[in-house]
């Protein structure tokens, strides 16, 4: 009795369904036709001229057949369906993305999403209604056990697109894992897409976006695929300010960064409060769709483009920070999108450049937000899935 296919292992899909494929194909039918004749049942020999026009008459029927099927698969998925895949490589950041990219879905009239991530906090970030699906967190384990956890994923991942069919699904993290590019590989129909904030610069791991429809990169002009602000009509209304700064410097880390040359925590002395990152999280929740954003009297962030790009929306001073590691193409990206915005640069090892930049914030913030362009975000769910 065979295994129902319900009950088989990723492996074991593979395996039944690529024995089904063989089995299907006309080289395979004219052997079988040719070895019954000649070998195992020889009196069907005189037969053979029949025989082997009925078989390309069925071959030809049943390959229609299987074409239709095929097409009716694919029109089988959910199109209100958006699957994301968020990982932890990247601390809160790409939870944060998802985040918004599932609100967004959610307002385009599509209710159903569905988030499989290792943040224990996915709750705490995501809208109501978001389906989540929890998986340990790859980091955690020792190396010699990350065989396994790929097995583990692949289940859970093919579990997942079975059971909701989602005709697109997007994966944000800084490399594929093994056990989702094995699932894109069997699951063809689904539209696969890489969140890339910065894009693909190494030359081995681009070579794992071959499995992905595309890659989408974020930017503030035409040559990036996903635009993440749009002029508009008028200004974010300012809001009672807080006399509050945020130190957001570990924004897209795993662990935060030890370096801390800035004499940030002096300016608490004149009545300004410094939050750092992890307070942020611990009061407001997620940095890039809080209300409370808006009302910071200024910010500290790496070379994020999706978090300052936030802040140029909502018209909050920030200083960027960057280091000798910094991509250089997503540094000029934010050097031209920061062009009439409330944006300053500073390098982290330039201890006078980031006292001044910093004391710029605290003394000329309402000037900065005064003579800045007015900017809103755009539709980022719309281009990534429409993007082709």
């Amino acid at each position: 009795m065979p295994t129902p296919r319900s009950s088989m292992t990723l492996r074991e899909r593979q395996l039944s369904d690529e024995l089904d494929r063989i089995r299907t194909t006309y080289s395979f039918k004219l052997g079988l036709l040719l070895t019954e004749a000649f070998v195992r049942k020889p009196w069907k020999l005189p037969l053979l001229p029949f025989s082997f026009v009925k078989l390309n008459f069925d071959f030809m029927k049943n390959r229609r057949a299987t074409k239709r099927e095929h097409h009716e698969e694919s029109m089988a998925l959910d199109a209100n369906c958006v699957l994301l895949f968020s990982t932890s490589e990247e601390g809160h950041a790409s939870l944060e993305r998802a985040t918004v990219l599932a609100e967004q879905w959610m307002a385009r009239g599509h209710g159903k999403v569905v988030v499989i991530t290792p943040h224990q906090e996915a709750n705490q970030f995501l809208p109501k209604g978001s389906l989540i699906y929890p998986i340990t967190d790859p980091k955690q384990l020792e190396k010699e056990h990350r065989g396994d956890w790929n097995a583990k994923c692949e289940q859970l991942l093919s579990n997942v697109l079975e059971t909701h069919r989602p005709a697109n699904a997007l994966f944000d993290g800084p490399y594929p894992y093994r056990g989702v590019l094995n699932c894109i590989q069997l699951l063809d129909q689904t539209a696969w897409r890489w969140i890339r904030p910065e894009g693909v610069g190494a030359t081995l791991i681009a070579a794992r976006g071959e499995d992905f429809v595309d890659i989408a990169e974020f930017g503030f002009n035409s040559t990036s695929p996903v635009q993440l602000i749009e002029p508009a009509l008028t200004k974010t209304r300012t809001k009672v300010r807080k006399n509050v700064l945020l130190d957001a410097r570990g924004y897209g880390q795993r662990d935060s960064p030890s370096k801390r040359d800035a004499k940030i925590e002096s300016f608490a002395d004149k009545g300004l409060k410094v939050l750092n990152l992890e307070q942020w999280y611990d009061i407001n929740g997620g940095l890039l769709k809080s209300d409370e954003t808006e009302r910071l009297q200024a910010a500290i962030l790496p070379p994020a483009t999706e978090a300052i790009a936030v802040m140029m929306e909502r018209n909050v001073p920030t200083l960027c920070v960057y280091n000798d590691e910094t991509n250089q193409k997503t540094l000029r990206k934010l050097r031209d999108g920061a062009v009439r915005q409330p944006i300053l640069f500073a390098h982290e090892d330039d201890e006078l450049q980031l006292n001044v930049s910093i004391e710029t914030l605290m003394l000329h913030h309402q000037t900065m937000q005064k003579t800045a362009v007015p900017v809103n975000q755009t539709d980022w769910i719309g281009q990534i899935v429409s993007s082709s």
